[in-house]
C-alpha cells in the first residue's frame, strides 16, 4: 500500500525542517506539508527539502487535514503534526493494524508502554475527562481523545470527513466520534509523545476546549 503522510503547518519554522529530517527514508511514499498560510519561512524550509506545499483552503487545523485528504495520492493517510513529538517511527506499527483487518489505527499516549513528555497537568485532566466523555455518550473505545496520531486508507478517511462539521482542533475529538457512529473498526497502539521540538502549542485550553466540549455535546 502506498503510504500518503500528511503534516499541517502554521509557523513552524523553527521545528519542520528536523520533523522531515527525522523521518527515515522509504518510511512512507509521500509527505504532504499543509501550510495555514504561515507567515514566517516554514513554506521555503520545507520546499528546501524537496517537499510538496499545499496551500490549506479555510482556516483551522481540520480545513488543514481536509485540504491534505484531497490532495493524497496514496492508498493509507497518516496524520502527524509539524512540532515534532509524534513518534514517526511508529507509523509502520499504525499500517500492521490496517493490513490485520483494522480501518482505522490509533496511536495513544495512555495505553501501557506509552506515555507523554509534552504533556501538561492541566491538558492531562482535560483530555481523561474528554475522553470519558467521549466513551460514555458516543459509545466510542479509545483511551486518548485528543491525540489524533491516525492512519486509515484514503477512501475511509474521506468517507469520514464528508461528515465531520469541527474545522479547527475539536476535529482530533468529532473524528472517534464520525468514525465509530460510521461502522469502522479501529483499534489503537501505545505511541510515547515527545517534547516539542520548539515553539508553543496553538491550543488555548479554555476557548479550545469549549469548542472540544460543544463537539462532544452535538455528536
Amino acid at each position: 500500500m502506498k503510504v500518503s503522510l500528511i503534516i499541517p503547518t502554521l509557523n513552524e519554522a523553527e521545528s519542520i525542517g528536523k520533523v522531515l529530517q527525522g523521518i527515515p527514508k522509504g518510511l512512507v511514499d509521500e509527505i504532504l506539508v499543509v501550510d495555514g498560510h504561515s507567515k514566517d519561512n516554514t513554506i521555503e524550509i520545507v520546499q528546501k527539502w524537496g517537499h510538496k506545499v499545499i496551500l490549506q483552503e479555510g482556516k483551522g487545523y481540520g480545513k488543514a487535514v481536509s485540504t491534505g485528504i484531497k490532495h493524497a495520492s496514496g492508498d493509507v493517510v497518516v496524520l502527524i503534526d509539524a512540532d515534532g513529538s509524534y513518534e514517526v517511527t511508529d507509523i509502520p506499527k499504525l499500517i500492521k493494524c490496517l493490513e490485520g483487518g483494522y480501518d482505522i489505527a490509533y496511536g495513544s499516549r495512555y495505553l501501557p508502554g506509552s506515555g507523554s513528555a509534552d504533556d501538561t497537568l492541566i491538558r492531562f485532566i482535560g483530555n481523561k475527562i474528554f475522553t470519558f466523555l467521549l466513551n460514555i455518550l458516543h459509545k466510542v473505545h479509545i483511551s486518548d481523545s485528543l491525540f489524533l496520531y491516525v492512519a486509515t486508507k484514503k477512501k475511509i478517511f474521506e468517507t469520514i470527513d464528508r461528515h465531520m462539521k469541527s474545522t479547527n482542533f475539536d476535529y482530533c475529538i468529532e473524528f472517534p466520534i464520525r468514525a465509530h457512529k460510521l461502522g469502522f473498526k479501529y483499534t489503537e497502539i501505545p505511541s510515547f509523545e515527545k517534547k516539542r521540538i520548539a515553539g508553543k502549542s496553538k491550543v488555548n485550553e479554555i476557548y479550545h476546549g469549549f469548542r472540544i466540549l460543544w463537539a462532544l455535546l452535538r455528536g
